[in-house]
């Protein structure tokens, strides 16, 4: 398998070298209403940096952690010649004849040698922890056996999967579009924290550092329509009302959270499958259960937005929408019983549940600053959060009180029991407690022109200062950050787990210019938080042709052991070739 899979891309990178000159998109049909374009990559990224800050398992400067090989086709059709026929019609298809009707399918996978010929420390933590992830609608599921077991290579090494499935219809000021898509209502400058509409990839760490936004966010099937108001109404112009709705029957997807331990990009901890770990959890089984939401309409999302050009100067948004937040909150569900006299399965959940936003938008150019001003604030009501007493009962499982309990939920009835008498009996566990975020961004972009460094070619300056407001932040309720330990920590007191501040604030920024001719682009962006971590990207694009482009990009992350500083030990260096059909 190796080595066909090796072959295989062998031969797609000659291909691509060969036809790297002349290739555009093809099209399909005579009238090229139907074309079919892809970008196809593959990256080879080596650590620059050696793992400390309790990494499982550790990497060497020089090892290979990454050689991702991805693909994304696109199949477009433009079907509005093929209803003409409707506008000859009288009654009802006349009416509806669309004025465009447009299909959209494009698919998205991607194949990572890292188990295969990579740095074999992580196959092998692959075979020593793949019993202890599981994923389940309801933790009854764990214990009967209908849970689903996580294969690493399925997560981090081979995915696949329809991107987007989607049809367009467009009739005079009315606009629907039903099928797989994503939508993106939040500002999504690097790392998106006000972009909350679609679940995110997380598997890759960071995503807008080490990955892609637009690659790292994941489509849902949605039913997306808008309405044009007007043109012009007093001092209002091109004002429209759009809305969505997500059937949780239909999609359930949520952010896919990370594994520890299993990748180069997992978040640091201790290791699971280690004797220490077991011997903490008294030698029973361990699970860490992603519980996703179940498949009903109570757990559907949906959202509603209007638009207007105020003044003619200031396109003004507000919006409100429902998510499952990217990252979850762990809670502790105990010890439980599937066999009397068995030994005891010991159970940690990934906690997702629904929380309504708030948001207002407003962007402008600002003549004093010659540059556009964006302004946008965003209210999340109610978001899990992570008091380590509370989700995890630290406090009481260090003083052994959680192996003493005796009464338990039978999953039935409901009812309190003895634990040992009724199998599968859950015992309550941690709780999950909220909290309300204030979340806004204030961005500045312009284009300029500094001749001593490029004579010819303007530079783009896109930077930002975002922030993060704790509503619910007291000495009463001290929030930690999503179950993150401390490096040389054990999770046995509240004060191993990272402080989540009331207030976070980081500026990013990003600048880029082209050389010879526009074949040549340097961009360096930066990340830096009021708390010290700070993320600097310095990418080198060469563009061969329109089809072929080669990246190089350095990343470094560094600072405070918070938000991105988790992954303070990840500097990597990478190389990427890139095909587009285009």
């Amino acid at each position: 398998m190796k080595v066909a899979r090796c072959r295989w891309w062998a031969l797609v990178a000659a291909i691509v070298f060969s036809i790297a000159k002349t290739a555009t998109a093809i099209y399909l049909d005579e009238g090229q209403s139907i074309s079919l374009r892809a970008r196809v990559y593959t990256q080879a990224a080596i650590r620059a940096e050696g793992s400390y800050d309790d990494t499982t398992p550790s990497v060497k400067v020089g090892q290979l952690v990454q050689h991702r090989n991805f693909f994304n086709p696109e199949l477009e059709a433009k079907l509005s010649s093929y209803t003409t026929w409707m506008r000859d019609q009288r009654g009802l298809l006349r009416v509806i004849a669309p004025d465009s009707l447009d299909f959209r399918l494009a698919a998205w996978g991607f194949y990572d040698g890292i188990y295969d010929y990579g740095t074999q420390q992580f196959d092998q933590q692959r075979h020593k922890t793949r019993a202890i992830f599981t994923q389940a609608t309801s933790l009854e599921d764990v214990l009967t056996g209908n849970d689903e077991r996580e294969n690493p290579r399925e997560i981090y090494g081979d995915q696949r999967r329809v991107n987007e499935l989607y049809l367009s219809y467009t009739k005079g000021p009315l606009f629907i579009r039903f099928g797989k898509q994503a939508i993106s209502w939040g500002e999504s400058d690097t790392i998106a924290i006000l972009d909350q509409n679609n679940p995110f990839d997380l598997t890759l760490a960071v995503p807008g550092v080490f990955e892609d936004l637009d690659e790292a966010r994941i489509p849902l099937w949605t039913l997306r329509t808008s309405y044009a108001l007007f043109n012009a109404l007093g001092p209002l112009s091109s004002g429209f009302v759009e809305a969505y709705w997500v059937p949780g029957d239909i999609d359930n997807t949520t952010a896919t959270v990370p594994l520890a331990t299993l990748s180069p990009y997992s978040p640091p901890g201790p290791d699971p499958a280690s004797p220490e770990f077991q011997l903490l959890i008294r030698n029973g089984s361990f699970f860490v259960v992603d519980h996703v939401p179940s498949h009903s309409m109570g757990n559907s999302r949906w959202g509603v937005r209007t638009q207007a050009l105020v003044a003619r100067d200031y396109t003004v948004s507000a919006w409100i929408y429902t998510t499952f937040p990217n990252s979850p909150v762990p809670r502790i569900v105990g010890l439980s019983y599937a066999f009397r006299g068995a030994p005891p399965t010991f159970m940690v959940e990934t906690v997702h549940q629904l929380v309504p936003v708030i948001g207002l938008s407003n962007t402008f150019f600002f003549e004093p600053l010659n540059g556009i001003l964006r302004m946008e604030a965003e209210y999340f009501n109610r978001e899990p959060g992570f008091i380590p007493d509370k989700n995890l009962l630290v406090s009481e499982l260090a003083g052994g009180q959680i192996g003493k309990i005796t009464r338990c939920t039978d999953p039935k009835t409901g009812r309190q029991v003895d634990c040992s008498r009724v199998p599968g009996a859950l015992p309550q566990g941690g709780t999950v407690p909220h909290a309300d975020f204030l979340r806004w961004e204030v961005g500045y972009d312009r284009f300029f022109f500094f001749r001593p460094l490029n004579p010819t070619n303007s530079f783009t300056w896109v930077t930002a200062f975002v922030g993060s407001y704790n509503l619910d932040e007291t000495s009463n309720k001290d929030f930690r950050q999503a179950g993150q330990l401390k490096p040389g920590t054990s999770g046995q007191s509240p004060d191993d787990y990272v402080q989540l501040p009331k207030v976070d604030m980081f500026v990013q920024s990003h600048i880029s210019s082209d050389y010879m001719h526009g074949r040549l682009t340097p961009t360096l962006t930066g990340i830096f938080y009021a708390l010290g971590t700070f993320v600097v990207e310095a990418q080198l694009t060469y563009r061969w042709s329109d089809s072929l482009i080669f990246d190089t990009y350095y990343t470094t992350i560094g600072g405070a052991f918070s938000g991105p500083g988790f992954f303070r030990d990840r500097d990597q260096v990478a190389l990427r070739a890139t095909y587009q059909l285009n």
